[in-house]
């Protein structure tokens, strides 16, 4: 009867102690495009294939920030009850991002921190048995506007790209932390490509200069 009484100690010790749920439970699967209103939804179907960055569009001659609206997957199964809540919702509330060279090494950019971290808010509800998990979507800063330039120095003039690898992290609401596993976003840098003036939708451009979003400088 101790040897039982132990081992449920043991095994109680044990749970209490781990504060993370597998890893797959938490994915990213795409970085989505928004539409006409610059609004993206975690279970549309539009979605960018691979990034652009116009290096060309400055604002005071500053590099603007590479922005990622990522497509954000739960796979965590509702565990709630008639006197307890929802603790398998969760907030993703950080991207863990690494810039790697497309040989997958990661580039000297001075000093600057790679990888860093970034913030983002998404609340994902918990999923039902048999799902195919619940979508939502985090926002944040792909590439800080200040490593372009270090980034420009040290990138060969023939290619002249980047890969972003990305890891989601957040916690439940009964308090257990989530990372989910990498999202590799490349991106590729140009000198004036979506710089296009008469461009019929530049005033609706909802995130100039990057992916397929033009810019004019008299805009």
């Amino acid at each position: 009867m101790s040897r039982i009484i132990l081992m449920a100690m043991v095994l109680a010790v044990t749970v209490a102690g781990c504060n993370r749920f597998p890893d797959n439970g938490l994915q990213i699967n795409s970085n989505l495009l928004p539409d006409d209103g610059c609004l993206v939804r975690g279970n549309q179907e539009e979605r960018l294939l691979r990034g652009l960055l116009d290096t060309s569009y400055r604002i005071d001659g500053v590099p603007r920030d590479y922005v990622v609206a990522l497509g954000l997957t739960s796979y965590l199964v509702s565990n709630a009850l008639e006197f307890q809540g929802e603790q398998n919702n969760i907030q993703v509330d950080n991207f863990d991002i690494t810039i790697l060279l497309p040989d997958g090494s990661k580039p000297d950019l001075g000093g600057l921190a790679n990888p860093y971290r970034v913030t983002t808010s998404a609340v994902i509800p918990a999923t039902t048995p048999g799902s195919v998990g619940s979508t939502e979507v985090g926002a944040a800063t792909g590439i800080p506007g200040n490593y372009i330039d270090p980034l420009l120095a040290v990138l060969p003039e023939e290619q002249r790209s980047v890969v972003l690898d990305i890891r989601a992290g957040g916690t439940t609401f009964g308090g257990f932390s989530q990372r989910s596993a990498p999202f590799r976003w490349p991106v590729d840098f140009c000198d004036g490509c979506l710089l296009a003036c008469e461009a019929e939708n530049i005033a609706e451009s909802c995130l100039p200069g990057q992916d397929v979003w033009p810019w004019c400088p008299a805009l």
